[in-house]
């Protein structure tokens, strides 16, 4: 027998036996499992995921009101030019996360403003600075939500710190003249002949930043200094020349800072697919430490990406503040443009 007949046989034998066992199995049909013991795939809601917002506010923002100090008031009116003119550094940021129904968010504004005022009387210059910095922290509860928007309850305290300093410069070359008009002056003209002398310059009504008058404190310190020097007339006015010069070449500086409790509501409202609605507004104060304190916003907000946002709208700030006669009545206010991301 030669080869391939061997091949061939061999070959038959393999399909007959192949058809043999796999003909029960093709009667059978197809094979069912028993799939109920089998663990579930796990799966995940939207309950069970982190949701994080980082936003770059930027407040075109104006102030108004009035900003007082043991009873001296300076009526502040400060556009978003001017603050731009004498920003020494601004800057803002938000953070926000949430799980499921529950959240925390945070926010802070810093913006650092110097201007500089010149006279022609006893102070040649006044550098004024004020820092600030303005600090929101809240828990947020969902209360609604669906494909269309949500609505928060809120609550939380805003921080409010402001730092403001009081450079002065002398003119020298008057002290001596204005020493000798002061130990001449009859004790009833002192006060207004040192008001002419120094100009206004330590206490403008109208501050070009939102600044306190601090001058008012450093008048009445120097009114006393030089009735003090005026007991004894032989060294008055030698005494009058020295307190000039130290008093009108020096800092003053003032410190004040509060927190406030709030309440208040926020949301948002999808019109398209990429555009939206949103807002907030809250109120807090309730004599804890300021009377009162308000804000709001509301904006137009368009998904530039699926995480990337760009917001434009209009922030409002009102604080009513008054303690150990500092009192601070002031609104600021102005459109904001946010960006920043989703994820």
């Amino acid at each position: 027998m030669n080869p391939p007949t061997l091949i061939r046989r061999f070959v038959n034998q393999v399909l007959i036996t192949t058809i043999l066992l796999s003909t029960p199995v093709l009667l059978a049909g197809p094979v069912t499992y028993d799939t109920s013991k089998e663990a579930a795939p796990p799966t995940i809601t939207d309950n069970d995921r982190w949701y994080f917002n980082i936003g770059m506010p930027g407040w075109f923002a104006f102030l108004s009101g009035d900003i007082g100090l043991h009873g001296a008031t300076s009526n502040v009116g400060v556009d978003f030019g001017q603050i731009i003119t004498h920003a020494a550094g601004i800057a803002s940021i938000s953070v926000e996360a949430r799980k499921g129904h529950f959240g925390v968010y945070g926010d802070l504004l810093y913006m650092s403003l110097s201007a500089g005022l010149y006279g022609d009387g006893l102070v040649k210059k006044a550098n004024l600075t004020v820092d600030s910095y303005i600090a929101d922290g809240e828990v947020y509860y969902r209360v609604w939500e669906s494909p269309r928007g949500w609505l928060d309850l809120r609550a939380g305290a805003r921080y409010t710190n402001s730092f403001t300093r009081l450079e002065l410069t002398s003119a020298d070359s008057k002290v001596n003249q204005a020493a000798a008009q002061l130990v001449a002056a009859a004790n009833q003209d002192l006060r207004d002949l040192l008001e002419r002398l120094i100009h206004g310059a330590l206490d403008p009504n109208r501050p070009p930043i939102p600044f306190p008058p601090l001058g008012q404190d450093e008048k009445l310190r120097l009114l006393r200094f030089i009735r003090d020097a005026r007991r004894d007339p032989v060294t008055a006015q030698q005494r009058i020349t020295r307190i000039l010069q130290t008093q009108l070449n020096r800092g003053h500086g003032l410190t004040e800072y509060w927190t406030d409790p709030y309440i208040g509501i926020g949301g948002r409202y999808k019109l398209s697919k990429a555009f939206y609605m949103t807002g907030k507004v809250d109120v807090g104060g309730f004599d804890v430490n300021s009377t009162i304190t308000v804000q709001a916003y509301a904006a137009l907000g368009c998904h530039v990406t699926r995480s990337i946002y760009s917001e434009l709208g209009f922030r409002y700030l009102y604080d009513d503040y008054d303690n150990g006669g500092y009192s601070y009545k002031v609104s600021t206010y102005g459109p904001q443009f946010t960006a920043g991301i989703e994820f």
